[in-house]
């Protein structure tokens, strides 16, 4: 007969069949849980990424779009403000028979300093009058008409945004400069620019490889979204691609519609697009940086979908087979629970491997870590799960480690969790790899301390790496958008940062600042004889000699447009200015360009102005210093920097009024006042 208490035992067995299903299916449940919080926290941490690189990369094209356009207003403006110039064309429209030399020669400084593709004078009633080269026919067209008209009316410069017309064989840009003789209006300036080489290469650079991401201009015209740069995928010429605000889930007309920052959308391919939008400011153009979601995440989804669908099919075929073994027997359940606990440890191992994380404990009575497998090969260790704290404070750079150790005394003080980020130098391979660190303290305090630190470390080498790219994408744009492109050194921004900057080093030190503007003597003569090639040249041996002579720290050797180029000198008195400018002149001449076409000369020659600034001697102090005012007596950095420029191009204008090939020094008022140098002999 069967034990008495055999039918409690079958009851035991009976119940133990039907709560077994129920808990693995709970556990099942909780690990895709968990797994599924892993792959949303992974998919997270990447699409961050993803989306303040493109952020960065819009906000860098947006800059660079709204600077170009400043400087074509601010050209206009200045042009506008210039009563010599608007006496020049008032008197040569009252007497257009007369020549006309000084004011083609400022439109064609113009043109070629700010290379604007073509420039005219303009009458009150839009007919062509004057040109850097032949007198030209015509009259304006319609919008450029109409543009006048506003410009004469506000007195300020007016924009035409980017069009097509049969006036020229290219997109362009416009701006009309209004010039008055007093508050007679007597004309207009229209500066052009072709869009193709000046706008369009402010938006084709991109700092990593890709086949989808693109940026491109748009703005709202009518009932349509109008693209005012070409398309990477579309063979469309530019200013002819538009389309319908109908299309609701499009990036331009979420644009234009009043969507800023960062979304999501179809293209004009009809693709699924992550967008970046920005406004330019004071423009109605907006930047759209776009790139396909399949480019961006698709990978990123396939790799981590891969990495955690081998883990949940293994844990549902041990689950099937422990419930055969189950059934067939009793000793073959226990050893089917040790072969899925194997197989769960080997998943989670290579779910660490896949994400780079491991986890430690950290036991502080015997300042010893337990590590996983993958912990201890992020640290370079051997795989036996332990390190001690003598072992973990060698990995430390020497110079780093104190700071290290104080955010980990500090959050063991105050029990908070721990979040760190620092170097180690692996002891096996010797290689440098950045670790992020989470932890948290536990268990009670013994003796004021606490006894254990639990929690995860992860390699992020290549995410630091990506990071420092990108760091340095954005330097090098932002270093590229102050150098002229031709002769390699500063241009015109970053000669006036320079200016203002300097001059507040100035008044805190009381020491003077000096300015030469220098002028390549009859360079329009020498590119008609030989050609743009040979000019773009000649211009390079010109800069090339100014570094050559301007060789202390502080001095700015920068091309202010065309064949202009100036010289920075901080802490530079008048003499010493002088004698520079010689040198320079000394120096060009040495290099032996030869230009025939120069009237009295056979080679290239420069001529010079020179101006200087002290603070005293722009506001004398005739009482000490209110400490409570500081230098709020002083004028501003952008006061100063006209006032330097116009005295410099006045010395300049003298030098060359006087024969060229010479130094002319304008003085400048208060106790820096020095004698005009006359000449330089050639």
């Amino acid at each position: 007969m069967p034990p008495t208490n055999a039918p409690r035992f079958w009851r035991t067995q009976s119940l133990a069949w039907k709560v077994l299903p129920v808990a693995a299916m709970l556990v099942l449940a909780g690990i895709a849980g968990v797994l599924t919080a892993v792959y949303q926290d992974r998919e997270a941490q990447h699409r961050h990424q993803i989306e303040s690189g493109l952020q960065a990369i819009s906000q860098l094209q947006t800059r660079s779009v709204a600077e170009w356009r400043e400087r074509r207003l601010s050209d206009a403006t200045a042009l506008s403000d210039d009563a010599l110039f608007a006496h020049a064309v008032a008197r040569w429209i009252m007497a257009p028979t007369e020549p006309a030399e000084q004011v083609q020669d400022r439109l064609r400084i113009l043109q070629e300093r700010a290379r604007y593709t073509a420039v005219y004078l303009v009458d009150t009633q839009g007919r062509l009058r004057l040109s850097p080269g032949d007198m030209p026919q015509g009259s304006l067209p319609d919008p450029e008409l109409r543009a006048l008209q506003r410009a004469l009316l506000q007195a300020e410069a007016t924009v035409v945004e980017p069009r097509r017309d049969p006036f020229f064989a290219f997109p362009f840009y416009g701006l009309l400069a209004p010039i008055f003789d007093g508050v007679q209006p007597v004309g207009a300036v229209w500066l052009v620019s072709d869009v193709r080489t000046t706008l369009y290469p402010l938006l084709e650079s991109w700092p990593t490889p890709s086949q989808t991401a693109e940026s491109f201009l748009i703005q709202h015209s009518g009932d349509d979204v109008l693209y005012l740069s070409p398309l990477k995928h579309r063979n469309d010429p530019p200013l002819s691609v538009r389309i319908s605000m109908a299309q609701r889930d499009t990036p331009a007309v979420q644009a234009v519609s009043g969507e800023r920052g960062l979304l999501y959308g179809r293209d004009y391919q009809g693709q699924k697009v992550l967008a970046m939008v920005s406004a330019v400011p004071d423009s109605p153009w907006l930047l759209v940086s776009k790139m396909d979601v399949a480019e961006a995440f698709t990978d990123v989804r396939m790799r981590e979908w891969l990495a955690l669908s081998l883990p949940i099919s293994l844990a549902l075929l041990g689950a099937g087979l422990l419930a055969v073994y189950w059934q067939r027997q009793a000793w073959r359940r226990e050893r089917a629970l040790k072969i899925e606990l194997e197989r769960n440890m080997r998943w989670l191992e290579s779910a660490q491997q896949a994400a780079s994380v491991g986890y430690f404990a950290y036991d502080v009575a015997r300042e010893e870590f337990f590590m996983s497998g993958m912990a201890s090969k992020i640290y370079g260790l051997p795989p036996d799960g332990r390190m001690s704290l003598r072992q973990w404070m060698g990995l430390l750079p020497p110079d780093e480690r104190e700071g290290i150790l104080a955010v980990h005394r500090q959050a063991m003080a105050q029990r908070t969790p721990l979040r760190t980020q620092y170097r180690i130098q692996r002891t096996g391979d010797r290689q440098v790899r950045w670790v992020e660190v989470w932890g948290e303290y536990e268990g009670a305090f013994e003796q004021g301390h606490v006894s254990r630190m639990t929690g995860t470390v992860q390699d992020i080498t290549e995410r630091k790496a990506s990071e420092d790219r990108l760091a340095s994408y954005r330097r090098a744009l932002e270093a590229q958008v102050r150098l002229d492109p031709l002769t390699h050194v500063a241009n015109r921004l970053a000669l006036d940062e320079a200016v203002a900057r300097e001059w507040n080093r100035a008044m805190r030190g009381g020491i003077p600042l000096s300015l030469l503007m220098i002028d390549v003597d009859h360079f329009k003569a020498y590119n008609d004889h030989f050609g743009h090639v040979a000019g773009d040249q000649c211009l390079q041996q010109v800069a090339q000699a100014l570094m050559n002579s301007a060789g202390r720290e502080g001095e700015l050797v920068a091309r202010y447009g065309g064949e202009e180029f100036a010289v920075l000198l901080p802490d530079t008195d008048i003499p010493q200015a002088l004698a520079l400018a010689h040198r320079i002149c000394a120096a060009v001449r040495a290099q032996g360009i030869a230009h025939p076409a120069t009237p009295g000369r056979d080679h290239v020659t420069v001529s010079i102005g020179v101006a200087c600034l002290h603070p005293s001697s722009i506001i004398p102090p005739t009482e000490p210093p209110d400490a409570a005012q500081g230098p709020s007596s002083f004028p501003s950095a952008t006061e100063v920097a006209k006032a330097l420029f116009e005295q410099a191009d006045t010395a300049l204008y003298n030098a060359k009024k006087a024969g060229r090939d010479r130094v002319m020094a304008c003085p400048s008022p208060g106790p820096l006042n020095a004698p005009m140098d006359t000449a330089t002999p050639g």
